[in-house]
């Protein structure tokens, strides 16, 4: 999946799920993540990667409805994960980590 978006600086980016990483899946084989889930991704900048855009992909199984991404600020993606830290698996943590978006010594 892939859509052009206009970042901070007001440049165009292609994020694309093929191509960009994907840092956490909600996805679930039961339960009501089945059907419905959000996807946490990163696109990093060619030729600079300490700039990135983070993006939410909502995906849906259900006849009538559409997948489509959601660009979201650092902030915001910072806000996501904290909200399911409980639901990562150890390499997604690590990967938010690695990413800026958890840092465990900065909780009090």
């Amino acid at each position: 999946m892939r859509k052009v978006v206009k970042d901070e600086s007001g440049s165009r980016i292609l994020l694309d799920t093929e191509q960009d990483t994907r840092l956490w899946s909600g996805h679930s084989n039961i339960g009501p993540n089945q059907n419905r889930w959000l996807e946490l991704f990163v696109h990093e900048y060619a030729g600079d990667t300490d700039k990135r855009q983070f993006y939410l992909v909502h995906r849906t199984l259900w006849e009538g409805e559409r997948n489509y991404i959601q660009d979201i600020s650092y902030e915001d993606a910072m806000e996501f994960v904290a909200e399911h830290i409980d639901d990562m698996s150890p390499v997604e943590e690590t990967a938010c980590q690695e990413y800026g978006l958890l840092d465990y010594t900065a909780f009090q």
